[in-house]
């Protein structure tokens, strides 16, 4: 019985600063690693740099050719600064994915104190006759907040079961791990990297139930946002 795996990769994408400049780099790397799975955080669709249904993620998968994607807007970025009479300007999170999947999303809590609002995307990804699921997250820049969603998440992910990756906003490694912990999850952690220099700190983590296992993990050095990308390869 051959062995079932998945390689997946996620990214920030640092929005639109300085994105065509950026956007060969992000394209290059990622052929590079050949990922099955890629998931994005902050990626908009910003009418006013882009043309109706080209979010950032389409853009990016006109050069990558992944045949099923998925973005899903979690909130209107000119409310959120109280900008009023320009283009419509969503940001969201995305998922490119080689194998087919159906997708949903659950709606994360919003404390009446935080701007933004956040969302997990769901996919249940057919890897050659195996389903995986994978959680996609961008939680809250306030620590607090992050805190909040990290354990919401992993609540919903208790019978599903769920990869879990993206950009959690949480700065300390071991609150990750005992987070993990409490749920029967394997953390990237252990690893020992850097994902958002700038901080000294990693904010983007992959999670993996304890049923599974990371086969390969690499934080990628290469400047293409202000994150480092993180890839694995899990044994599913």
């Amino acid at each position: 019985m051959s062995l079932k795996k998945i390689k997946i990769m996620t990214l920030n994408i640092q929005n639109y600063h300085n994105f065509e400049e950026r956007k060969p780099k992000i394209i290059s790397m990622i052929k590079k690693y050949g990922p099955d799975i890629v998931a994005f955080q902050e990626i908009r669709d910003d009418r006013s740099k882009n043309e109706p249904e080209m979010n950032q993620a389409k853009q990016l998968n006109s050069d990558l050719g992944f045949k099923h994607i998925s973005f899903l807007p979690t909130m209107d970025m000119n409310k959120v600064k109280g900008i009023t009479g320009r283009p419509a300007c969503n940001e969201g999170i995305a998922i490119l994915s080689r194998y087919p999947f159906t997708s949903e999303e659950i709606a994360l809590k919003k404390n009446e104190n935080d701007q933004y609002i956040r969302k997990i995307l769901v996919a249940d990804v057919d890897v050659s006759g195996r389903h995986a699921i994978i959680f996609v997250v961008h939680f809250s820049p306030n620590d607090i907040f992050a805190k909040l969603h990290a354990e919401e998440t992993l609540s919903h992910a208790m019978n599903l079961r769920p990869i879990i990756l993206g950009d959690f906003n949480i700065k300390s490694s071991h609150e990750i791990e005992e987070l993990a912990k409490k749920y029967n999850y394997t953390p990237s952690t252990e690893y020992d990297y850097i994902s958002y220099p700038a901080d000294g700190c990693s904010y983007d983590y992959v999670l993996v139930p304890v049923e599974l296992s990371f086969l390969r993990f690499e934080c990628v050095d290469e400047e293409v946002s202000d994150h480092k990308a993180l890839f694995a390869e899990i044994r599913l």
